[in-house]
C-alpha cells in the first residue's frame, strides 16, 4: 500500500498504525482487528492468546541476554471512536479512515483518526516485529470495547500475564510529558419499587429544577454542582414535613455517569393548600439558590398548578422522597496528596418511571477499594430500610496513586535526561483500564505514557508525529534500562 506517512520517523510504527486504520474497529467491531493481530503474531512466530471478547495477548521474548529480566507489559485498546462531519461520506463499518498530515500533524479526512488508542496498538506491533533492539521480555496486551466501558479489560483473563510492571499507551487528548498516575474505580446500582397508585385527590402542582450546569460526573465532581434530583427531594421532603405530599410523577437525568441538571415532580397536596405548598418549596429553593451562587448560579426553580389523574399512595411517596434525600451524592473524600483530586464520590444520575416502576440509577466512583465497598454497603442499607430493591449493576476497578512507584520514576528520569523538561503527574476520577488491570493485578506497577494529541473522539482529532517519534524513543531507552 501507499504510505501516507512514508518518509517519516519511526517508519515500522507508522506504517503499521496506516495498516490498521485501514481496518473498521469501532466498538463492539474488533474482530478484524484481533484476526489482523492474530495473524501478525503468527507470521513473527510470536506466542498469542484470543479470548471471546477480541483481546489479544502477544508475547515476545526478551532480547539476547535478557531472557530472563522480569517481563514488562505493554497495553492499549484496538476500539476507536467513529465520529465524522455531517457531510463525510464514511461507512465505519468497512471504509478505513483516510488520513492526512498538516503541518506535522497527522489527521482523518471528515472523520476521527483513531490514534485514541491506535498508537498503542501501532507501537506494540512495531516493538513486536522489530529485532535489533535490547528489550526485556514483552507481553503485549490489545484490549477490545474500552470506549464503551473498559468491557475488554474487564473480561480479560489476568492468569495469561506474567508480567507485574505495566506501561500503559493510551492516549486521548494530552502532553506527552503529561502521565496519569491515578484513577477512580466504579460501581453502578439500580434501584428499584413498585409503587402503589391511587386516584388523584387535591391540588396538583408542577415543580421543575432548572439552570443547574451538570457535567461529567468525573471531570467536574471537584466542583460541587449540584444535582437536581438532589436539590427536588430536599424541596420535597420540605413540603412534605407541613403539608402531606402524594407524587404523581419524578423524573430527571439522562445518564448515570452524568450530574444531574434538571428534575420534573408533579405532586398533589391536600385541597386548598397548594399555595402553602408552593410557598414552601421556593423558600427552600431560595436558600439553595445562595448555597450554589458559586457553583450554579444559573439554578432556577418553578412551581405552578397542573393536573394529574393518579398518584402514588402516601407510604410510597414518602419512601421515593426520603430514599433520594437520604441517598449519598457529591463527594465523599478528597486526595490529601493531589490538589483538587476526588478519592470517592457517588452520583444518583437518572430517575425514571417506567410504566409504574421506579428505576434510580447510581455511580459510584473510587480509587479506594475499601471506600467504594462502605458506600456501597450504605446504600444497600438504605434500599432495604426504605422498601427499594438494590440491583448491583456493572464495577470496574480502581488505580489508587502509588507515591513510591519504582517505574515512573524511571520514567520520569529518563524521560527528563532525554528531552530536558519534567514529566507532570496527573489523576483522574475518571474510570481506566489501569484500573482494571491493578485490580486483577494487585501487585502491578503502572506507568501512563502516550505521544502529544489533540481533540480526541471528535473529527477534529490529530496526531503529533515529532512526538510520536520521540516517545518511540523514550520508550526504547526504557526497555535498555529495564535489562541493565
Amino acid at each position: 500500500m501507499d504510505y501516507v506517512t512514508k518518509g517519516y520517523e519511526p517508519a515500522d510504527a507508522l506504517q503499521y498504525f496506516e495498516e490498521i486504520s485501514a481496518i473498521p474497529r469501532g466498538s463492539q467491531n474488533e474482530k478484524a482487528a484481533a484476526d489482523y493481530i492474530c495473524e501478525f503474531a503468527k507470521a513473527h512466530g510470536l506466542e498469542y492468546y484470543r479470548d471471546e471478547a477480541e483481546n489479544v495477548i502477544v508475547k515476545k521474548p526478551g532480547s539476547r541476554g535478557c531472557e530472563n529480566v522480569p517481563p514488562l507489559m505493554l497495553q492499549g485498546h484496538t476500539d476507536m471512536v467513529c465520529v465524522k462531519l455531517p457531510e463525510a461520506e464514511h461507512d465505519f463499518g468497512k471504509d478505513p479512515i483516510q488520513l492526512e498530515i498538516k503541518d506535522g500533524w497527522l489527521t482523518a479526512k471528515g472523520t476521527t483518526l483513531g490514534a485514541d488508542d491506535g498508537m498503542a496498538v501501532a507501537y506494540m506491533l512495531a516493538f513486536l516485529a522489530k529485532e535489533d533492539y535490547v528489550h526485556p521480555p514483552l507481553e503485549c496486551v490489545f484490549t477490545s470495547m474500552e470506549e464503551i466501558g473498559l468491557l475488554g479489560a474487564m473480561a480479560i483473563d489476568a492468569g495469561k500475564i506474567s508480567a507485574r510492571r505495566l506501561i500503559n499507551m493510551d492516549g486521548g487528548a494530552s502532553e506527552e510529558n503529561v502521565s496519569v498516575v491515578s484513577c477512580a474505580g466504579g460501581q453502578v446500582y439500580n434501584f428499584r419499587r413498585t409503587p402503589a397508585w391511587e386516584k388523584a385527590e387535591g391540588d396538583a402542582l408542577s415543580l421543575s429544577v432548572r439552570g443547574l450546569l451538570g457535567g461529567h460526573s468525573a471531570a467536574v465532581m471537584h466542583l460541587g454542582r449540584g444535582n437536581g434530583l438532589k436539590i427536588m427531594a430536599r424541596i420535597l421532603a420540605a413540603v412534605n414535613e407541613k403539608i402531606p405530599v402524594n407524587l404523581a410523577s419524578f423524573t430527571g437525568g439522562a445518564k448515570m455517569n452524568a450530574i444531574v441538571s434538571e428534575a420534573d415532580a408533579v405532586i398533589l397536596v391536600p385541597a386548598g393548600k397548594a399555595g402553602e405548598a408552593a410557598e414552601i418549596a421556593e423558600r427552600v429553593a431560595g436558600q439553595i439558590k445562595g448555597e450554589l451562587s458559586a457553583s450554579d448560579p444559573g439554578f432556577a426553580f418553578a412551581c405552578r398548578p397542573a393536573e394529574a389523574e393518579k398518584m402514588m399512595t402516601a407510604a410510597d411517596s414518602r419512601a421515593l422522597i426520603t430514599f433520594l434525600q437520604l441517598l449519598p451524592d457529591g463527594i465523599r473524600m478528597m486526595s490529601q496528596e493531589i490538589e483538587n483530586l476526588v478519592v470517592c464520590s457517588s452520583n444518583v444520575g437518572i430517575l425514571v418511571m417506567d410504566g409504574d416502576t421506579i428505576d434510580i440509577c447510581d455511580c459510584i466512583r473510587s480509587s479506594e477499594d475499601g471506600l467504594k465497598a462502605a458506600v456501597s454497603a450504605e446504600m444497600e442499607a438504605l434500599a432495604a430500610l426504605t422498601g427499594f430493591e438494590a440491583v448491583k449493576g456493572i464495577g470496574f476497578g480502581g488505580w489508587k496513586y502509588d507515591a513510591n512507584s519504582p517505574l515512573r520514576a524511571l520514567c520520569a528520569d529518563i524521560y527528563e535526561k532525554m528531552y530536558g523538561r519534567k514529566m507532570e503527574f496527573e489523576a483522574t476520577h475518571g474510570g481506566l483500564e489501569c484500573g482494571e488491570f491493578k485490580s486483577k493485578i494487585p501487585d502491578l506497577d503502572i506507568m501512563c505514557i502516550a505521544p502529544t494529541a489533540r481533540e480526541a473522539h471528535t473529527p477534529e482529532e490529530s496526531l503529533n508525529l515529532e512526538s510520536f517519534r520521540r516517545i518511540y524513543e523514550f520508550l526504547l531507552t526504557i526497555f535498555e534500562e529495564l535489562c541493565k
